[in-house]
C-alpha cells in the first residue's frame, strides 16, 4: 500500500529528512573488490567484532576466498548473534558462491533483527533477483528506497530487475532517478544505456555510453577499466573495450571475472579460440564457477562444438539450475543438434525465468 502524505508539518519534516540523507553512490560495490585479507582467529575477533567482520569481508575477492570469509564471519556471529549487519554481510558472501537460499536465510534474520535496514532489504532484493523472483525483488527494492530515498544504487538495482522483465520504460525511470542522485557515477549511465538499447533507442543509448566513458576518462584502477570496457562494448567499440580489459588484467592478473569478461568480449568479436583460452584461465582460478561455465558454453556454441557447449551448460545448471542464459543456450544447442523438442523445453524455461534472455543472447548472435 502506498501512503501519500499531503502536506502539513509531518510532510515537511519527511521532505527535509530526505534532503538531508547522504547520497549512496551507484558506484558502491560496482565490481568485486580485489583486496585479500587473512581471516582472524576467534580470540582476535573477540577483541574487535566489527573489525573482524570487515576483515572477513575483504576476502570477497575475485580470486574467490568466499568460504574462508563465511567461516570467519560465522565466528563473529557466534560472538554477536544479535548484530543484524553481520547476517547481511554473510548473506552477500553466500551470494558470491551461488547459495541464494542460504543468503535469503541470512537476509531474513537480518531484517527480523532490524526491519528498518534498507541495506538488508536491498540485499534481499538482489537475492530474489538471483532466484528470478522478480516480484519480491521489486517489492524489497521499493521498500529499501522508501526507507532511504537517496540510495542511487537502489534505483540501479531495481532498474536492472525491470530490464530482466523487459519492462524497459520502468527501468529507464529508475535509472533516471539514480543519475539525478549520483550524476558523476558511470554505472547509472551504462545501465540506462542498456535499457535504451534493448528498448530500441540506439542513439540515446550511445549518448549514455559516451557519458559513462567520459566519466571514467582516467580509470587508474582495474574496476574503472572494467567498467569503461563494458561501456565501450555497449557502443560496439570492441577494440577499446579489449584494451581496457587488458589493462585491468595487468593490474589484477588473477581476477577470474576479468578473464570471464574478456572471454565474452572475444565471443562478440568472433575470436573463439582466444575466448575459450580466457574462459579456461578463469576456470583455473575459480574452478566450477557457474557463470564462467556459462560463458564457455556460449563460446563452444558459437564455435559449433555443440556437445562441449551442452556439457558446460549442464555443469553450470547443476551448480545453479536457475541460470536462464544457460538454459537458453543449452536449448539452442539442442535445437541445432536436431533435438528440437528438448531445446524448446529449455528455451521456454529460460524465458519463464528471465523474459529478456533472448534479447541478451542476441548480442552474441544467438537466435
Amino acid at each position: 500500500m502506498l501512503l501519500i502524505i499531503a502536506g502539513g508539518t509531518d510532510g515537511a519534516r519527511a521532505q527535509n529528512a530526505q534532503q538531508q540523507q547522504r547520497i549512496v553512490s551507484a558506484c558502491r560495490n560496482d565490481a568485486p573488490p580485489a583486496a585479500e585479507g587473512r581471516i582472524p582467529d576467534a580470540p582476535a575477533l573477540a577483541k574487535s567484532r566489527k573489525a573482524g567482520a570487515m576483515v572477513a569481508s575483504t576476502a570477497l575477492a575475485s580470486t574467490g576466498a568466499y568460504e574462508r570469509a563465511i567461516e570467519g564471519l560465522g565466528r563473529v556471529i557466534e560472538l554477536d548473534p544479535d548484530n543484524a549487519r553481520l547476517y547481511a554481510r554473510r548473506a552477500g558472501l553466500y551470494l558470491g558462491i551461488r547459495q541464494p537460499n542460504k543468503a535469503l536465510e541470512d537476509y531474513n534474520r537480518s531484517i527480523a533483527l532490524d526491519p528498518s535496514s534498507s541495506v538488508a532489504l536491498l540485499g534481499r532484493a538482489g537475492t530474489y533477483f538471483r532466484m528470478a523472483d522478480y516480484e519480491h525483488a521489486i517489492e524489497d527494492a521499493g521498500e529499501a528506497i522508501r526507507l532511504y530515498a537517496s540510495n542511487a544504487r537502489a534505483y540501479v538495482i531495481r532498474g536492472q530487475i525491470y530490464i530482466s522483465k523487459r519492462e524497459y520504460g520502468r527501468a529507464i525511470e529508475d535509472l533516471d532517478q539514480s543519475i539525478k542522485l549520483d550524476p558523476m557515477c558511470p554505472a547509472g549511465y551504462s545501465m540506462r544505456a542498456e535499457a535504451l538499447e534493448l528498448g530500441g533507442d540506439r542513439d540515446r543509448a550511445n549518448a549514455d555510453y559516451e557519458r559513462a566513458i567520459a566519466l571514467d576518462a582516467d580509470p587508474g584502477n582495474a574496476t574503472a577499466h572494467w567498467r569503461r570496457a563494458r561501456a565501450y562494448a555497449g557502443k560496439h567499440d570492441y577494440d577499446h573495450a579489449l584494451i581496457d580489459l587488458e589493462q585491468a588484467l595487468k593490474l589484477e592478473p588473477r581476477n577470474a571475472a576479468l578473464f570471464n569478461s574478456r572471454c565474452l568480449l572475444r565471443v562478440m568479436l568472433g575470436a573463439l579460440d582466444a575466448a575459450l583460452a580466457d574462459c579456461d584461465e578463469a576456470l583455473r582460478i575459480k574452478p566450477d564457477d557457474a557463470s564462467i561455465l556459462d560463458s564457455r558454453g556460449l563460446a563452444y556454441l558459437k564455435k559449433g562444438a555443440l556437445d562441449k557447449s551442452i556439457a558446460d551448460y549442464d555443469s553450470a545448471l547443476r551448480i545453479d539450475p536457475r541460470i536462464a542464459l544457460s538454459l537458453y543456450g543449452r536449448g539452442t544447442a539442442k535445437r541445432q543438434k536436431g533435438d528440437v523438442e528438448a531445446g524448446d523445453v529449455d528455451i521456454a524455461a529460460a524465458l519463464a525465468l528471465r523474459p529478456n534472455a533472448a534479447d541478451d543472447l542476441a548480442r552474441y548472435g544467438i537466435k
